[in-house]
């Protein structure tokens, strides 16, 4: 059998060779294209996600910022409930304290032996 050999190839004329590297001018141009297109695509889907993560996260932050803003106004308003109740107290025993002394003269009002006493 004999060898199959290399056929030897033509040699190519200028305008065959003009012509093949036109067509491979052409084929990296649109291999830079598409390199583009899907770097730019990427790129998009990128951005897309990180504004939806962005997004997630501010929602987070504002949740756990209020949570803090809730536990500070909730012990300001405990403080203030309790400052109401010791005031409330102060005139209570004040107002009591004003009674028991008025209480006698009210007594001996009452009676008709002390309101002679009083007329006086």
């Amino acid at each position: 059998m004999p060898k199959k050999g290399k056929k030897a190839k033509a040699p190519l004329s200028d305008e065959e060779q003009l012509l093949l590297f036109q067509q491979k001018l052409l084929a990296e141009e649109e291999m830079a294209k598409k390199k583009e297109r899907l770097l730019s695509q990427f790129l998009k889907d990128k951005l897309a996600k990180e504004e939806h993560n962005s997004a997630l996260n501010l929602n987070k932050i504002n949740t756990q910022w209020r949570t803090v803003l809730r536990e500070v106004k909730t012990r300001e308003l405990h403080k203030d409930i309790e400052i109401l109740s010791q005031t409330f107290e102060r005139v209570v025993d004040c107002k009591d304290s004003v009674i028991k002394l008025q209480w006698p003269w009210m007594r001996l009002r009452r009676s008709p032996r002390g309101r002679a006493v009083l007329d006086l």
